[in-house]
């Protein structure tokens, strides 16, 4: 269970999108599966580790205090012995939560999470806002020529509904934060442009219908926003100069 905890923690979600998380996953069926191998590999590890260094973990004495009248000698020996009981369980948990976490830096240096569904983490927005998405097996799109690890820009079309209107802002995506429930919750960009899509009946020219919006950064609220356009660019430098490209 430590494993498992400390894998689904980290970066990708808040500390009580993680602990809800967590606890649907336990909850369910197919996670317990995963639950149980991580379980009998660390018990397994420790029953037989012990004897190495002159202890042993006696299965009656622990059968017994699972039955229903347990023997007080049982309890006895629990009781003199609680100090290496103690550290049993502790080194257990603690290698337990020290391997959930390094295991998960190895799974996102290998890129496991994007090629197998098990192993991908429940903050779906990460990987649709930096674009690992595209390594998906079943991603309907291919990067042909690129990799995901070129993607240096993510430009952003947000379709935003007000009393006037709707307006669509464009801007470079600078962070994201999540919602309570694991959804999204804001989104922020820089060097930002907006117009009303009402505009495109009245004026011919494309370029006047952007306004600039002044400032460094400019949030936007999930739960106001009607529609989200995603385009990834990579850097390219050419003859002294840098110029931006779609990734393919």
């Amino acid at each position: 269970m430590y494993f498992l905890y400390f894998f689904y923690q980290g970066s990708f979600l808040e500390d009580s999108i993680i602990l809800r998380s967590f606890l649907r996953r336990i909850s369910s069926k197919i996670f317990s599966k995963y639950l149980f191998l991580p379980s009998l590999i660390f018990h397994s590890a420790w029953y037989f580790g012990v004897k190495e260094f002159g202890f042993y973990v006696d299965l009656n004495i622990l059968t017994n205090l699972l039955s229903n009248s347990p023997n007080p000698s049982s309890i006895e020996n629990i009781e003199q012995h609680a100090v290496k009981v103690f550290f049993y369980n502790f080194s257990m948990l603690l290698m337990a939560a020290a391997s959930g976490h390094y295991f998960q830096k190895l799974v996102r240096v290998r890129k496991w999470d994007r090629k197998f569904k098990q192993l991908r983490f429940q903050n779906s927005w990460h990987y649709i806002l930096k674009g690992e998405f595209f390594d998906f097996p079943r991603s309907a799109f291919d990067l042909e020529v690129d990799t995901v690890e070129r993607i240096e820009i993510v430009y952003v079309d947000a379709v935003v509904k007000i009393e006037e209107g709707s307006i669509i802002y464009d801007g470079i995506l600078v962070d994201y934060e999540l919602s309570k429930d694991g959804g999204l919750e804001t989104i922020s960009l820089k060097e930002v442009h907006r117009r009303y899509l009402k505009d495109d009946k009245t004026q011919a020219s494309f370029d006047h219908k952007y306004y600039e919006i002044p400032g460094h950064i400019l949030i936007l609220k999930y739960s106001e926003i009607i529609n989200l356009n995603f385009s990834y660019y990579k850097v390219i430098e050419e003859n002294g100069s840098y110029n931006i490209e779609l990734v393919k």
